[in-house]
């Protein structure tokens, strides 16, 4: 069974990896740069939290900073230095990279796709629904942050870092994490707004 689930994954790899462009080469690595990160929270954190709930902007902003410790330590604690499954370009031939050096010795789980996946994750909870707003400009605040941890996630194989089931079972972290922070702000908002009311 395990041997059939990492062919496949070697095959879906050796796909992603293989099918390329220019243009595709150079959105995959910035889209993969943490510079673009900055980029796209700062851009949510203005769009969504500073129009919507400006008072309780540091409520978000430690549900991410808790979001990135945990997934990122997480990924690297729990999963790669305990399964130690090897990168794709330390243990294939012939796997392209553009821009970028293999990095550590082990991949799974990617901490790319957990850390963008937990905090994609939290703020999608926490903004999902717009009061008074239509569904098409839901989807353009939280619904993008979906499409970025799916692109920065898909950018890891097409760049040689992750096997596909790195990516898959990193988002899976990252989501778990991120919904845990939310359960855990909503519950300090309830009891912060209970004393206020008191």
């Amino acid at each position: 069974m395990i041997a059939t689930l990492n062919e496949w994954d070697t095959w879906c790899f050796r796909w992603v990896n293989g099918h390329h462009c220019e243009a595709m080469d150079w959105l995959m690595w910035g889209v993969s740069q943490h510079w673009s990160w900055a980029v796209v929270l700062v851009l949510a954190f203005s769009l969504l939290t500073m129009r919507r709930e400006p008072r309780r902007w540091w409520v978000v902003v430690v549900g991410v900073v808790l979001c990135f410790l945990l997934a990122d330590q997480g990924s690297v604690q729990l999963f790669k230095n305990t399964v130690c499954r090897l990168r794709p370009c330390h243990a294939l031939e012939g796997v392209r990279m553009f821009r970028t050096g293999c990095g550590g010795q082990y991949g799974f789980v990617s901490s790319h796709a957990a850390n963008a996946f937990a905090i994609a994750t939290l703020l999608w909870m926490r903004y999902r629904r717009w009061e008074g707003h239509s569904r098409g400009r839901a989807l353009l605040g939280p619904g993008f942050l979906l499409l970025w941890a799916v692109a920065t996630s898909y950018s890891r194989a097409y760049l040689g870092k992750h096997y596909p089931g790195d990516l898959l079972c990193g988002a899976l972290f990252g989501v778990i994490i991120g919904l845990i922070i939310w359960q855990l702000m909503s519950w300090i908002e309830k009891k912060c707004l209970r004393s206020e009311t008191k």
